[in-house]
């Protein structure tokens, strides 16, 4: 079953949306992998409780995030702010 919504995007999601060749099928599939990451945190905090991302340092952040072309901030799980090793 499918349904039809509208959304809004910025220009540069828009364009590579629609340069997918299936802008539906496209976002579809963001939407999944977003979903398939938050259960895999989740599995991760059943599996090592909570706190369990605390020993990664923002070295390990930083570099993970050049892997993948994400800024360092994006890359720390919800709820484990640790201002103590962020500062520089």
């Amino acid at each position: 079953m499918t349904k039809r919504i509208t959304i809004s995007l910025p220009d540069d999601l828009a364009d590579e949306a629609q340069g997918s060749g299936n802008a539906s099928g496209y976002i579809a599939g963001a939407l999944r992998e977003q979903r398939r990451i938050r259960d895999g945190m989740a599995a991760l905090e059943r599996l090592w409780g909570p706190g369990w991302a605390d020993g990664i340092s923002d070295a390990d952040r930083t570099r993970a995030s050049r892997l993948f072309d994400t800024p360092p901030e994006q890359t720390r799980p919800a709820d484990t702010h640790r201002p103590s090793q962020d500062v520089a």
